[in-house]
């Protein structure tokens, strides 16, 4: 497979080391492309701390790259605030759009003192490495008129959500939406994943919306992704598989990985691709896959999860395809054009 753009050809066959900071492991990526040059952002945590602990000791790192195979390391571009602030305990993920001549990073924060809340804040720059916090951060905290926040675990061990936001302007609106990671406000704690969404028109007022996508048969609805393609509206994110409701996971089973819904109009009907909603159903390997555009074909990278040992490998993966062909999806890795081919 050979990833191609004006300049450049890059033969994935010589299998360079998988990119993971000098000392951290990486995790949870998301990209911005400027030019023909690729913008990695992506949590780290200094090997020290166990596969658990890394949550509670995250910065944002960033990297470039001309071809998504090669990275460069570059300064950390975000760190925790102080002990005291909204996002003194750690980064969580996040997504960066430009408007104008400035780079808007929207990403989470937590806090020691209210351990699993989470709020999303901003920090802006003109060169994509020197960031500066919002003085009003944070930016947006979950509206209690629709969803549920807490600060304890549900009894599945999953945290409340509100946290990884996606960036994206509709063109038809003109307009600017974020999708976030968060649950339904009810009686019901569990199985209550959905993706919250907001509006605004300058990136700094928004307007929180009811759920853009809340089907009630997964726990948590983790890092989406939204993109237009021909016409229709596709909505990726990545769930677990102990997040399946047992009524669900008994009908289409239980997949960990890459998920994509499919809809006509922004707030419409999301139907899963595929018949059953599963890209890439080995998220053990690889979980928080996002998509790359280059014209009309997609690129997926993911973070590496376990090795065949089960130990955190932390690390980006190399670059695939993802095709999007209608109802449905499947990547160019091996079995799963197959996999997904027989359920559809």
């Amino acid at each position: 497979m050979q990833l191609k753009n004006s300049r450049q050809t890059v033969c994935l066959g010589l299998m360079p080391k998988r990119y993971a900071p000098r000392g951290q492991y990486l995790w949870d990526p998301w990209f911005i492309r400027e030019g023909d040059r690729f913008h990695l952002f992506h949590l780290q945590a200094p090997k020290s701390y166990g596969l658990g602990d890394r949550h509670h000791h995250t910065s944002i790192g960033h990297a470039v790259s001309d071809d998504l195979v090669r990275w460069k390391q570059l300064p950390t571009a975000l760190e925790p605030g102080g002990e005291s602030e909204w996002d003194g305990l750690a980064l969580w993920t996040g997504s960066v759009i430009k408007k104008d001549d400035t780079y808007y990073m929207f990403y989470t924060g937590r806090r020691r003192r209210e351990f699993w809340v989470q709020r999303i804040g901003l920090a802006t720059s003109n060169d994509l490495v020197h960031w500066r916090k919002h003085p009003a951060n944070p930016i947006l905290e979950a509206d209690r008129r629709y969803y549920r926040m807490t600060n304890a675990l549900n009894r599945l061990s999953n945290p409340p959500a509100w946290r990884d936001p996606f960036l994206f302007k509709d063109e038809e609106s003109g307009s600017y939406y974020m999708i976030i990671t968060a649950r339904t406000r009810g009686k019901q704690r569990v199985y209550n994943g959905c993706l919250a969404a907001a509006r605004s028109d300058d990136l700094l007022t928004w307007e929180v919306l009811p759920p853009i996508f809340a089907p009630g048969v997964y726990d948590e609805i983790e890092t989406p992704s939204l993109v237009r393609f021909h016409g229709d509206y596709y909505l990726f994110f990545s769930t677990c598989s102990k997040n399946y409701k047992p009524t669900f996971e008994h009908v289409y089973g239980a997949h960990e990985g890459l998920h994509c819904y499919y809809a006509s109009e922004l707030f419409g009907e999301y139907r899963p691709i595929n018949g059953f909603g599963v890209v890439f159903s080995n998220g053990k390997r690889m979980y928080d896959i996002q998509l790359i555009r280059h014209d009309d074909r997609f690129w997926g990278l993911g973070s590496l999860y376990l090795d065949r040992k089960g130990e955190f490998l932390g690390r980006l993966s190399l670059p695939f395809e993802i095709v999007l062909d209608g109802k449905v999806i499947y990547t160019t890795m091996g079995m799963e054009k197959s996999s997904v081919a027989a359920r559809a």
